[in-house]
């Protein structure tokens, strides 16, 4: 056994041991898979010139931007992606989020929680094998802190949660959102998402990777695929003349 019987492990010292996400898994009593994951995606996220004016200017000021270090990657690529998927999905965005009290702990990185929740890890050094099982520590002590956090919505707290655009449908959020619980790990400019199963104890890796800034308005469309409620105001496109704080020039 790779994790000692009795003994909490913070996401870092996850990552000193170097050992195979496999490994940890089957220690953790969760088993892996390695499949395409059927990731639902918005195509009319947003007008198309706005991704562009993004796009551009992630290309236009990356010369003059080091990237050389896990924060500087964070603040150049993934903050303005969670902020473009936030503009168009009211979703809780949570940053550097403590997760305390179980066998795993630490800080995530991102927390998003909408429709679903989902956990988004940067990879240290842009090592992204290794950040893969930093992903699977820190989804399981989510989706295991998660359960215990939720309880079943009176109808009254229910309808002005829908009127505050907070969360969705109540009882019914409760219990599909702790049937899989998503995951997304990234050097900057690559992403590979995941999903967790917490009836079946099973962590999906996706066989696709995607790329920024190339792959923008996918990635985009699959968080906000996860986090916007079906049936939500915001499945309306945004206007033509509308400017996300995120395209600010």
């Amino acid at each position: 056994m790779v994790l000692q019987e009795g003994t909490t492990y913070t996401f870092s010292q996850i990552i000193d041991l170097n050992v195979e996400i496999d490994s940890f898994l089957a220690d953790s009593g969760y088993r892996s898979r390695v499949a395409p994951l059927s990731l639902a995606t918005k195509s009319n996220v947003c007008p198309l010139p706005q991704f562009d004016q993004l796009r551009a200017q992630m290309r236009g000021r990356l010369p003059y931007v080091p990237l050389t270090s896990d924060a500087a990657r964070r603040a150049f690529y993934v903050s303005p992606l969670l902020f473009a998927a936030l503009d168009q999905a009211s979703f809780r965005m949570h940053i550097d989020y403590p997760v305390t009290g179980g066998r795993l702990s630490g800080r995530v990185d991102f927390l998003l929680r909408g429709a679903h929740d989902v956990v988004v890890t940067c990879a240290t050094e842009t090592d992204i094998a290794r950040a893969l099982t930093q992903l699977a520590a820190q989804m399981i002590a989510v989706s295991e802190r998660r359960p215990q956090q939720l309880s079943p919505i009176h109808p009254r707290r229910a309808r002005k949660a829908r009127r505050a655009r907070r969360e969705p449908n109540g009882t019914q959020f409760d219990q599909s959102a702790q049937m899989q619980l998503f995951g997304a790990v990234t050097t900057g400019t690559v992403w590979q998402f995941a999903r967790l199963e917490r009836a079946k104890k099973t962590i999906t890796m996706d066989t696709d990777a995607y790329l920024l800034p190339p792959d923008l308005e996918r990635l985009v469309g699959i968080f906000v695929g996860l986090l916007r409620a079906s049936g939500s105001e915001e499945d309306n496109p945004a206007n033509e003349g509308d400017k996300p704080s995120w395209a600010n020039s």
